[in-house]
């Protein structure tokens, strides 16, 4: 956005790198399933490290620099950003220990309240913070709380959807990791395009009509897949279902991230990203525990009355999607009560991308 000059010049730059960040996210599944297979999980950690070291020295050489012009003193929430990220990491380790060790237990329950203190302590910080990190203001727009809520509610109807998948594929029905991968590759692709027809869509029927048809989706895809058991055909009993899901995930993501951004300033976009992007975040984290407890407690439950392993992990991933299914639900709800904002192809083009 700062680099390339509004215009054709800056379209084509976005979509070079919305293709390539489409690609990168599709093919991920697969190489992390080859990675994994040959060399062993903790590989597709280190993959990173070598493209890391590549960015790190290519960037004084290939990045012009650039600077947000500002009138006054410049000055930096250093206590903002200490307490929001502090905060944030206790709640999503928190959140993240429940699937180890369980809700009750002394280390989840004080990382929790740890987190929503320091939070709290992030908040009162931010209401008088002469250049707060993230302005409290921003929330008394619709758009961006609503956005916020369904991003959330979306990354937790995803992980849990992902986490529960994969589980399922690999330990149900003997699928491994780079089989898994090519099996859940469908869903990235679908995703990719309804990225591109959800761009357009949405500058002719505005965000809230997309938004409403991105949860639907993610409602029947969700369905659709809850219905496969362990000797289900492939094709007929979790294609379609990824299929439809991959659909919806960006079809809630992109007016989402259209809706919180298209009421604030230039000046306070990053922010509003920002928060979203967190909200996101959190919102996987919690929903991803919520509903693999809920999930396990279902297998652990018909293990005891003595049904194989293989039939009470099923019931307990069918019963994981139908919980992740009503999230969307409530995105359903949330959807309704967005604004209904029609952007242009500018914004368009940043939101595809932040998202």
């Amino acid at each position: 956005m700062i680099t390339f000059a509004r215009g054709q010049g800056r379209n084509i730059a976005m979509g070079i790198w919305g293709a390539l960040a489409g690609l990168g996210g599709t093919l991920g599944i697969v190489l992390g399933g080859l990675l994994i297979d040959a060399i062993g999980w903790r590989s597709v950690f280190f993959v990173n490290v070598p493209f890391g070291a590549a960015v790190i020295l290519a960037a004084p050489f290939l990045l012009t620099e650039s600077r947000v012009r500002v009138t006054g003193q410049r000055s930096f929430d250093v206590t903002g950003a200490l307490l929001g990220t502090g905060g944030l990491l206790l709640l999503v380790f928190a959140l993240v220990r429940t699937q180890v060790i369980g809700w009750g237990s002394l280390e989840v329950i004080g990382s929790l309240l740890g987190g929503v203190a320091l939070l709290a302590a992030f908040i009162f910080n931010e209401a008088r913070a002469p250049e707060p990190l993230v302005p409290l203001w921003l929330f008394r727009t619709r758009g961006l709380r609503t956005a916020t809520l369904a991003l959330a509610l979306n990354g937790g109807a995803f992980l849990a959807m992902f986490f529960l998948t994969a589980i399922f594929l690999q330990q149900v029905r003997g699928q491994s990791a780079l089989q898994t991968g090519l099996q859940l590759l469908p869903m990235g692709v679908a995703a990719v395009i309804a990225a591109i027809l959800v761009s357009s869509l949405v500058t002719r029927i505005g965000t809230r009509p997309v938004l409403i048809i991105g949860a639907l989706l993610n409602v029947i895809g969700l369905g659709l897949l809850s219905r496969a058991d362990a000797g289900s055909p492939y094709v007929s009993s979790l294609l379609p279902g990824l299929l439809v899901f991959g659909s919806g995930i960006l079809a809630i993501g992109v007016p989402a991230q259209i809706a919180a951004i298209a009421e604030v300033g230039s000046q306070e976009a990053g922010a509003a990203s920002g928060i979203v992007t967190a909200g996101y975040e959190v919102g996987g984290a919690l929903g991803l525990a919520i509903v693999t407890t809920i999930a396990n407690a279902r297998v652990s439950h018909l293990l005891v009355t003595g049904l194989p392993v293989h039939q009470a992990l099923t019931q307990g991933y069918q019963l994981g999607l139908l919980v992740a299914a009503a999230l969307e639900v409530i995105n359903l709800v949330v959807a309704a009560v967005s604004p209904r904002i029609t952007p242009d192809a500018e914004l368009v083009a940043a939101a595809t991308l932040s998202g």
